[in-house]
């Protein structure tokens, strides 16, 4: 299916759409005639030089220019005095929280907050569970699924509801996965990878893809891998390009025993791979050196010195600390292997 056909509403959607972005109206002809990246491009543009009026227009270019990765453009938008008030609130709260960790404290008053805009309360709903999965509480997704159903069944333009619905996908994916029920995971991990994605969440959707597959199917968690790398390498995220690479691909290869020509600079992921080609004196000499330990590296710790102690604790912090049933498993995989 070519991009605008993915993002024009299915004839069940539209009955529930009774307004149509200006935004929406470019950006699919731009899609029709020139390649994803030019029309996406070009949209974002459009949303600098045609600054929006009404408050259906200002959601549309806003969540448009925050679902593709353009935040330069979204904080240079988010100037405009003319734009909604509580849309600039909520906005200014997404960027914010991509350079730091909201408290306990932001959370509760943001959920004291209230919107009666459909598309303003879905965004807050959103903006709420983001803060959950930022604390590491994966959970918190539970006691809104009923109101972000309801209140994307009431988002009443295309590009918006689009955009509000990859978000939602995006939620249950990180939900089932962290609260290990990975088959749900990879249901809507597939769903996403049907949209029309932003080069960096193309590239983030495939690596925790592989991740997901960690326990299970080796060939499929590697290609997976491979696939989030060749996006890096393409759109030049090279951020990503390095974790895939140094730490995601040898972290992977390391708990298949599959070492045979893996290698990374990454001291943590030398010492996973020395354990499992049973360099166990390798492994212990490199963590020694670790001022303190994460979840992971006591777990490796524990596989290297066969401490069930370590292991145990392993487990006891993904939980507590990390709120990540999942790689809670790995410590108990390695206590299986002693």
């Amino acid at each position: 299916m070519v991009s605008y056909q993915v993002i024009e509403p299915s004839p069940l959607h539209q009955l529930q759409l009774n307004y149509t972005s200006s935004l929406y109206e470019t950006y699919i002809p731009l899609l029709k005639k020139q390649s994803k990246q030019e029309a996406t491009f070009q949209a974002s543009r459009y949303c600098l030089t045609h600054p929006p009026k009404y408050l259906e227009d200002q959601i549309a270019y806003l969540e448009f220019l925050y679902m593709n990765d353009f935040f330069k453009e979204m904080d240079k938008l988010l100037q405009n005095h003319n734009l909604d008030s509580r849309l600039v609130y909520l906005y200014r709260l997404l960027l914010n929280r991509l350079n730091s960790k909201p408290s306990i404290g932001q959370l509760q008053s943001l959920q004291k907050e209230k919107f009666l805009h459909p598309s303003l309360h879905c965004l807050h709903l959103f903006t709420i569970i983001y803060y959950y999965y930022d604390l590491k509480e994966y959970t918190g997704l539970d006691k809104y699924l009923e109101q972000i159903d309801e209140a994307i069944s009431a988002v009443n333009e295309p590009l918006t509801l689009y955009y509000m619905r990859i978000r939602y996908h995006e939620l249950l994916f990180q939900h089932y996965w962290k609260t290990n029920n990975p088959l749900l995971a990879k249901k809507y991990a597939y769903k996403i990878t049907n949209t029309e994605l932003s080069p960096k969440k193309i590239c983030r959707v495939y690596h925790n893809l592989a991740l997901c597959n960690l326990y299970t199917d080796y060939p499929t968690a590697m290609e997976q891998a491979l696939k989030a790398f060749e996006a890096a390498e393409k759109y030049s995220l090279n951020r990503w390009a390095a974790i895939i690479k140094n730490h995601t691909i040898p972290f992977i290869a390391a708990y298949h025993l599959q070492t045979e020509e893996i290698t990374t600079p990454d001291p943590v992921e030398t010492a996973h791979l020395a354990i499992a080609d049973k360099e166990f004196n390798k492994a212990r000499t490199i963590l020694k050196n670790m001022e303190t330990w994460t979840p992971f590296q006591e777990c490796y710790m524990g596989a290297a010195s066969k401490n069930i102690h370590l292991l145990e604790n392993a487990h006891y912090r993904f939980i507590h600390e990390l709120g990540d049933q999942f790689f809670a498993l790995l410590p108990k995989h390695y206590l299986k292997r002693l």
